[in-house]
């Protein structure tokens, strides 16, 4: 997961979806830029979500959601389906 939050709301997310996979702290959208998916600066128009990135870089799902965080178990069974099919 890459967040663009500060280390202290990375926290408070991660506290409320009960996410136990890496995140990475991403505040000036470094990672976000070089995989494409900034507008007017930032990732997905400014607006919450996710993406969910397979093993050799492709984009398998974008998502706005602005409720992402107590859909976790939803985004962790898509991440299981991509590895699962080769990603």
């Amino acid at each position: 997961m890459i967040n663009p939050d500060t280390a202290d709301n990375n926290k408070k997310v991660r506290e409320a979806s009960r996410l136990s996979i890496p995140i990475l702290l991403d505040p000036g959208y470094t990672v976000a830029k070089m995989l494409d998916l900034p507008a007017q600066g930032r990732p997905m128009n400014g607006l919450v979500g996710f993406v969910v990135i397979d093993g050799k870089g492709t984009i398998r799902l974008q998502r706005v959601d602005i409720d992402f965080g107590s859909h976790a178990g939803q985004i962790l069974e898509i991440v299981k389906i991509v590895s699962r099919t080769g990603g």
